[in-house]
């Protein structure tokens, strides 16, 4: 995602919060009302972009976490499977890591690097946590909208994947509030 990629977004970088040491936590509920999805293939998603996440440290992860959260509880069918019930099919992938990141745009850069297929990455204000964040989108099977955001700062990486968000759920606007229930300094 360098100078000479179409696809590089000039990352908006803002400073860190003072030299507190962060982590990374799973909420048991993500924007107060989603729930971690117990759907064994999207969570398999997440858990394999934290893994690759996990390679863009300089050592290894002081946390890391990678789970999916859905609007309603998932419902086992006979027939379908696990699927979700009602009109609202939208899905959140998170996966993010904690450590020591010593440049956090080669790192942003290197996370949207591995992604394929994705168009529209441009730089987005990181939020009060700091550091550089970028957003990009793809189509999913089915011409399904996926959005992706992701941050990287001096401790702390990871991408937040909306799934089936529409324009108006403003999944950029989202992204912000997501992050910093995700993110907490170190007691």
């Amino acid at each position: 995602m360098g100078l000479a990629d179409d696809r590089a977004p000039a990352a908006v970088a803002q400073s860190s919060p003072a030299a507190a040491v962060m982590r990374i936590n799973k909420p048991a509920k993500l924007l107060g009302t989603w729930t971690e999805s117990v759907d064994r293939v999207l969570r398999g998603h997440a858990e394999q972009d934290m893994s690759n996440a996990k390679k863009l440290l300089n050592a290894g992860p002081t946390s890391a976490m990678g789970t999916a959260y859905v609007r309603a509880q998932e419902v086992p069918s006979g027939a379908d499977g696990l699927y979700i019930p009602g009109d609202d099919q939208r899905v959140i992938l998170i996966s993010a890591v904690s450590g020591t990141i010593t440049d956090p745009t080669a790192a942003l850069d290197r996370m949207f690097g591995g992604l394929p297929n994705i168009t529209d990455v441009a730089p987005i204000r990181a939020g009060a946590l700091g550091g550089v964040a970028a957003c990009g989108a793809a189509q999913g099977k089915k011409g399904i909208p996926v959005d992706f955001c992701a941050w990287s700062d001096p401790h702390t990486l990871g991408m937040v994947t909306f799934i089936g968000f529409a324009n108006t759920d403003d999944p950029h606007g989202v992204f912000g509030q997501i992050r910093t229930e995700l993110e907490q300094p170190t007691r």
